[in-house]
């Protein structure tokens, strides 16, 4: 697998941007760690009221458990313990609510700063490696296999702009079909320079 040019001023761009997007990828992956840590933070004072609103529902309901098993006079001494205990319960359970939303919320942000940004530069620059590599392996192992070089001058001929190929001949098709052969070099060559091979000099 070839992942850069042979050429060393394309070689040190390609290096360059893969520089680049792991830095930018590491950079937004810290980003998203800070804010789902400093999201959660924010969990510590709900969850210290859930705890302490339970512990108060627990106590008063011991309580108005006790006053309840006082003959005569024991509902009614209850009563105002259980009410209580209902108010801290329901104090409870809105802390409980309160904390798993700002949970859902610290990864939200968190996964949304990480992974956004890095999937954004991602989806432009990874297709451009890809391609990139895709077409200097497939052209080096052509060059190494030694074989004939017509099919790399076609495939200049197909892929190239016109202004490169009037550089090699007026006619660069009709020299291809005639078989001329250092048009067909200089073809060949031309697509070779494109996918980031330096040619072997008997190729």
């Amino acid at each position: 697998m070839k992942l850069y040019a042979d050429q060393r001023p394309r070689r040190t761009r390609q290096i360059a941007a893969d520089i680049f997007f792991v830095a930018w990828m590491g950079f937004w992956i810290w980003q998203g760690i800070g804010t789902f840590q400093s999201t959660m933070d924010l969990t510590t004072p709900t969850d210290r009221t859930r705890v302490a609103a339970t512990s108060l529902a627990e106590n008063m309901g011991e309580a108005a458990d006790s006053l309840g098993a006082i003959p005569l006079i024991g509902e009614t001494a209850a009563s105002p313990f259980l009410r209580a205990q209902e108010s801290a319960q329901e104090l409870a359970d809105a802390g409980e609510r309160t904390e798993h939303s700002l949970r859902v919320l610290a990864w939200k942000l968190g996964l949304s700063l990480a992974l956004g940004p890095t999937a954004l530069y991602g989806a432009f620059h990874l297709p451009l490696r890809l391609r990139f590599v895709r077409r200097a392996t497939d052209a080096e192992a052509w060059v190494r296999s030694r074989h004939d070089i017509d099919l790399l001058a076609l495939r200049a001929l197909s892929h190239r702009p016109l202004h490169e190929l009037a550089t090699v001949s007026t006619d660069p098709a009709g020299a291809w079909r005639n078989g001329d052969p250092a048009v067909i070099r200089a073809l060949a060559l031309m697509e070779l320079e494109h996918c980031g091979v330096t040619p072997r000099s008997d190729a």
